[in-house]
């Protein structure tokens, strides 16, 4: 299964489309190893344990890191030279690659005109846009280089807020994400660039679901 995300190329209407699911999910995650270790001692007084780690898989009971920012913030190109965060989720928990998804939404539109009628309501020429960073505990490796990390681009002149869903899946095989451990963060990065061209960000989350320690 595949990530989903915004980028120049695609229509607005696919976009749109994939951020219309309702902001928000029912289940019910653990927040802590130990409470998914409950659950599995719960379920192993009537299973072998084989079978209880499966079910568990199986239902993507994993442990969930959430944050959220609802702060309208204005970039243009000279806010982006430092590559300053939105939003940064906390460190990873877990054991050394734990990481099995990660689900980002980000709320945002640009400056809402430009000279470039033709290109009004597309992705063509957007100049305002956001990467995923990795913030990494001093002593390893850089895993971001070469790596394509544009998470969605706005619609070009959008004056309309638009709901950006990104996920990304552990089976993608990404080199990054498979290397993500125990104590790295993910950022949200807002970007814009030439004069004129603003991001304006309404609000944004992350959510990093990893592997319990069984």
């Amino acid at each position: 299964m595949g990530s989903s995300y915004s980028t120049p190329s695609e229509d607005v209407n696919s976009v749109r489309h994939e951020a219309s699911s309702p902001e928000g999910n029912p289940m019910y995650y653990p927040r802590h190893s130990a409470d998914a270790v409950e659950s599995f001692n719960i379920l192993r007084q009537k299973l072998p344990s084989e079978l209880v780690l499966e079910i568990l898989e199986f239902a993507e009971y994993w442990v969930l890191s959430a944050i959220r920012r609802e702060d309208s913030v204005d970039y243009t190109e000279r806010d982006c030279r430092d590559r300053n965060p939105y939003l940064t989720s906390e460190p990873i928990q877990g054991e050394r690659f734990p990481v099995r998804d990660i689900r980002i939404n980000i709320w945002s539109h640009d400056q809402g005109w430009s000279s470039y009628r033709e290109d009004h309501g597309t992705f063509r020429n957007s100049w305002t846009w956001f990467d995923l960073a990795i913030e990494r505990p001093p002593g390893r490796d850089d895993i971001s280089k070469d790596e394509n990390l544009r998470l969605a681009t706005n619609v070009h002149a959008g004056r309309e807020t638009m709901h950006h869903r990104i996920t990304y899946h552990s089976d993608q095989k990404l080199h990054w994400m498979q290397n993500l451990q125990a104590g790295d963060r993910i950022s949200i990065v807002p970007r814009a660039r030439f004069p004129g061209w603003r991001n304006t960000v309404e609000k944004a989350s992350i959510e990093v679901y990893t592997s319990p320690v069984l």
